[in-house]
């Protein structure tokens, strides 16, 4: 079910009613519902892995029972080390195992061998990356003592198949979700005002922008021989537009929901195309799973080669742009793709620069022509590497890099319609004037005058309404 289907919109208005109706009186009965709400919600989007996933997240729940009990010593850590291996055991065989079967055939053919690489038909349940990292980090936590055991079955099923940010995260944590689900919710009308304008915004750069750049991406992708270096340069940037405004659009849309429901989910964007350098963009890219990998494989990893000096930082930080890169699937682009962003990151590290912040004001009209420069220096450069992530081999990636260092220049084949430009030009320019908001239709109230603001809102439902027949698949399910 896509959030931006009418089948979602009538879900969610009975979801609604009922939680803040007959549920009201208790958080057990809020809880209830949202449980039952969830369940429908992911067996309704892939009802094959739905009893998979339950039976996971109760092994998870009393696997973290099982380490807080345990008194510090090997006993604990066997507990620990199989929650860890049973949920990359699991991620690992539905995500990877033909790629390593893929790898292990070809290892065995360079020695004379002549094996089929057959393949075994693995289905990928919906949303098991971020399932699995949610998971870990309640488990790491519990371990590390960062955080109790969560006593309670309701409140813990609840957190993990909460349906906003099921399917595509944010990585919630459980000290930061658990305790606002364990009180009853309040309805608070300023929330929920904050919360539909969220919504609102998100349905605007996914149906609006992403769903309608899809056709023209494909057309660069997949037809990359019939283009100039123009057309392919044009391509892979409206790559990085379409699958931030998904996935931001997404975000948006889990966070805008979230709040109808009087519980916040953490921030998952903030405006990264904004960023002046490669630290720049990943504080503000994906920041879920970005501060996950920090605190859960950087830091420690740092800590124990913290002897090693420079060395030391480097392999740090090439595994954890390696993880990065391999968390978003079974494929040498997404492997090169990891690498290229720890070869930019780690000349800034050694100089000292990784916390270096953006450089403009939030409250500047304009960036200066450095900054500007900056900006549009890391967009194209990201636009050439996230262009990695729709390549769907090592050998496309190639073609397309050469066709846009040989091709001739003037061979362009196809200009983009005014009616993707100005769109996305207007999430360019608002996005920039709410770039100190947490998103970008978090309006002051005070000093938009409520005609303004209405006629705001009915031009991006127009709009919504009119892009709104394609119903295209978020990017970020397949990851």
């Amino acid at each position: 079910m896509l959030f931006n289907s009418g089948a979602f919109l009538v879900f969610m208005l009975t979801v609604w009613v009922v939680y803040w109706t007959i549920a009201a009186r208790s958080a057990k009965f809020q809880n209830i519902v949202l449980l039952a709400a969830s369940l429908v919600f992911y067996g309704l989007s892939d009802l094959r892995f739905l009893v998979l996933l339950l039976v996971s997240a109760l092994v998870n729940y009393g696997l973290g029972s099982r380490i807080s009990a345990m008194p510090e010593g090997k006993g604990r850590s066997r507990w620990f080390w199989l929650g860890v291996v049973l949920n990359l055991g699991t991620l690992i065989y539905f995500k990877y195992f033909n790629f390593f079967l893929a790898g292990v055939v070809q290892l065995l053919n360079s020695f004379g061998l002549e094996l089929e690489p057959g393949t075994l038909v693995v289905l990928l349940p919906l949303g098991i990356s971020f399932y699995t990292f949610q998971m870990l980090g309640y488990l790491i936590d519990v371990q590390h003592e960062e955080t109790g055991p969560c006593r309670d079955p309701l409140h813990f099923l609840t957190y993990v198949f909460y349906f906003p940010k099921m399917l595509a995260g944010p990585i919630e944590r459980a000290q930061r979700f658990l305790p606002q689900i364990a009180v009853t919710r309040v309805l608070d009308p300023q929330l929920m005002g904050d919360g539909m304008r969220q919504v609102l915004w998100g349905l605007f750069a996914k149906v609006v922008i992403a769903d309608d750049l899809n056709e023209h991406v494909n057309a660069v992708f997949d037809n990359h021989t019939e283009h100039g270096s123009i057309t392919l340069l044009f391509g892979v940037m409206l790559y990085l537009i379409q699958i931030y405004c998904d996935f931001s659009g997404y975000s948006n849309i889990a966070l805008g929901v979230s709040k109808l429901l009087g519980i916040r989910l953490m921030l998952n964007f903030a405006y990264p195309l904004f960023g002046t350098n490669i630290s720049d963009f990943w504080r503000k890219w994906h920041i879920s799973l970005t501060t996950w990998m920090i605190d859960y494989v950087f830091t420690p990893l740092s800590f124990i080669l913290r002897d090693k000096g420079k060395a030391g930082l480097v392999v740090s930080i090439s595994v954890t742009f390696l993880a990065v890169g391999i968390w978003h699937g079974a494929n040498w682009t997404y492997v090169l793709f990891g690498v290229l962003q720890s070869v930019y990151f780690i000349p800034l590290a050694l100089s000292q620069g990784i916390n270096k912040a953006s450089g403009y004001s939030l409250t500047s009209t304009l960036p200066t022509f450095g900054q500007a420069w900056r900006i549009i220096s890391m967009f194209v450069l990201m636009s050439l590497t996230f262009g990695l992530l729709r390549a769907t081999s090592l050998d496309h990636a190639a073609a397309i890099a050469s066709g846009i260092l040989h091709s001739p220049h003037t061979a362009v084949t196809k200009w983009i319609p005014l009616s993707i430009m100005v769109p996305i030009i207007v999430l360019v320019l608002v996005e920039w004037m709410q770039r100190s908001k947490e998103h970008a239709f978090q309006l002051d109230l005070t000093k938009w005058p409520a005609l303004v603001r209405y006629a705001a809102y009915l031009v991006i439902v127009e709009l919504v309404l009119w892009k709104s027949g394609k119903e295209a698949d978020f990017i970020y399910f397949q990851f």
